[in-house]
């Protein structure tokens, strides 16, 4: 009888669990608000306008890169497969507010370029407008742009194209990464950010090498405590230091910590003779500054490396300066 009793008892009580289990409200799920939308955007794009440097070759032949990227971040497959059109405009007004202040910056002329993109025309000129078509499956498209020579730009200088999206359909909505500036600048084989790989610097007190100058931690070696200097382009086969109060500048010698720009010869220029990889060298501000003479300056191709050996003031406080630049990367 008490088994019985138990039984049923045990059997009530499994009911009211189902019953109660029954009653309890189903879990609602969020809506995704923004995550439920295709957002259109400029990969690597912002508001205002992100910049995205691309360099290429100092050569007269022509050069294709990859713009903008447009894409469409969709929320389903459904989105996927739906036809959609997007308007981008050749955005001259943020290529000037990015060069707005700046004495080498500049709007890369039409007659430089030509620019093509899949699946898209563009109407209006300089300024005007770019109508993309999305076909389904398709979540991004590229606009390309070509330099047929680009020996006729100024390798000192930089110069801009703007992209920025307009519209899209479909019910769309316009991503913050929605317009960005690209800059295009021509670069020669020997522009990088290059290591101090050894070398010395002697400072004196007056006309070298009878008054050197000792206990300065100024002069001595140089090598990895160096930071690294960087080289530009300024011709097809010049590149130049930047001025000492400028990042990628020469220092003297490791000695000192942190590193000290080299003064008074701001404008630092190389040239490599490309049949022999002979170094010339000269300085825009100061004219003193040369190849050291009995030394060797030259490139070696083969390991990207400079070996470099200079003097300037001869008949005043003289500088020597024998370096070795090894190439680490772009600038």
């Amino acid at each position: 009888m008490k088994y019985l009793n138990l039984t049923k008892s045990l059997a009530v009580v499994a009911m009211l669990s189902l019953v109660f289990t029954a009653c309890k409200k189903a879990k609602v799920a969020t809506p995704l608000g923004d995550a439920g939308q295709t957002l259109v955007k400029l990969l690597g794009g912002g508001t205002p306008a992100a910049t995205s440097s691309k360099p290429i070759d100092f050569v007269n032949t022509p050069t294709k890169i990859l713009a903008v990227e447009v894409r469409r971040d969709i929320p389903s497959e459904t989105e996927l497969n739906k036809v959609m059109v997007v308007t981008v405009k050749d955005d001259t007004a943020a290529v000037t507010a990015w060069a707005a202040g700046s004495t080498n910056k500049f709007k890369l002329p039409v007659a430089w370029y030509t620019v093509a993109v899949a699946g898209g025309v563009k109407t209006g000129g300089e300024g005007g407008t770019f109508t993309i078509t999305f076909q389904p499956g398709e979540f991004s498209k590229s606009i390309f742009v070509t330099v047929p020579d680009a020996t006729v730009m100024n390798p000192s200088f930089v110069y801009g194209l703007g992209f920025t999206v307009l519209t899209a359909d479909q019910g769309a909505k316009l991503s913050t990464q929605k317009s960005m500036v690209i800059e295009i600048g021509a670069k020669n084989a020997y522009d990088g950010i290059y290591s101090v790989e050894s070398g010395f610097v002697q400072r004196y007190s007056g006309p070298g090498p009878t008054n050197p100058v000792c206990c300065d931690n100024l002069t001595g070696p140089l090598g990895a405590g160096n930071d690294d200097v960087y080289l530009f382009t300024t011709g097809a086969y010049t590149v130049g230091i930047p001025n000492s109060n400028q990042p990628g500048r020469m220092t003297w010698s490791f000695l000192t910590t942190p590193n000290s720009g080299v003064a008074g010869i701001d404008g630092v220029r190389i040239t490599v003779d490309p049949a022999t990889n002979l170094v010339s060298s000269m300085c825009l501000g100061n004219a003193t500054f040369a190849n050291f003479p009995g030394y060797t300056c030259k490139y070696i191709p083969a390991t990207k490396t400079f070996d470099l050996n200079w003097r300037w003031n001869p008949t005043a406080t003289t500088r020597d300066y024998q370096v070795v630049y090894k190439y680490k990367g772009p600038r």
